[in-house]
């Protein structure tokens, strides 16, 4: 749980998040390497806070 929430000055909690993604091949990646990123089906929705 530290890794995702924190507080701001004022003491609210504050919910980090980041970029989930799923690896389909292993290996080095270097600058420039081509990537692909591939968005879910429609709905897209927030994650909701545990």
């Amino acid at each position: 749980m530290a890794a995702v929430l924190d507080r701001a000055p004022d003491g609210a909690l504050v919910r980090m998040s980041g970029v989930m993604s799923v690896v389909l091949q292993g290996g080095t990646v270097r600058p420039g390497d081509a990537i692909r990123v591939e968005l879910p089906a429609d709905p897209h929705r927030g994650l909701e806070p545990m």
